[in-house]
């Protein structure tokens, strides 16, 4: 009888330790996904593309994009917290897929620090799907006249 129990009691003890993994990893999954909702910001569409004021240095290391969400990995000079805004109009490239142009414009307050700082930024780009096509349709994105790193948005 004792050589029953203890293959049961030891399975039930890995079935145990299992479920409490996974519910973890769940949790921290959900945390993430709701981590990155709330940093996710609306492109600002523009008629006329005159840049709002001076631009501070930034480098665009990739781009991504999951869903409607554009992702910008950047690397920047500074210690303190700085603002990005993403520009648009709808001013598509001729060519197929058409292709569309968004401006990052990165604001460093003055800070004149040097550290080499790295940021990821999440933008919803649904509002720049090209007219009358609401689905089955490729746009590719690229940023500050870098058409060398680009997404293509499927929709």
């Amino acid at each position: 009888m004792i050589p029953i129990k203890l293959p049961i009691m030891m399975l039930l003890i890995l079935i145990g330790t299992a479920s409490c993994k996974a519910k973890k990893e769940a949790a921290a999954t959900t945390a993430t996904v709701e981590s990155v909702e709330d940093d996710v910001k609306m492109i600002h569409m523009t008629d006329a593309f005159l840049l709002p004021k001076p631009i501070d240095a930034v480098k665009i290391n990739s781009l991504r994009i999951k869903g409607d969400i554009l992702e910008i990995d950047v690397s920047y000079g500074g210690c303190q917290e700085h603002d990005f805004v993403l520009y648009g109009n709808r001013a598509y490239q001729k060519s197929l897929p058409p292709k569309i142009g968004l401006a990052l414009i990165h604001d460093a307050h003055g800070d004149k620090c040097r550290k080499l700082s790295t940021k990821k930024l999440f933008f919803n780009i649904k509002n720049i799907r090209y007219p009358d096509k609401d689905k089955d349709y490729v746009v590719v994105v690229y940023v500050n006249q870098d058409p060398g790193k680009s997404a293509d948005y499927k929709y």
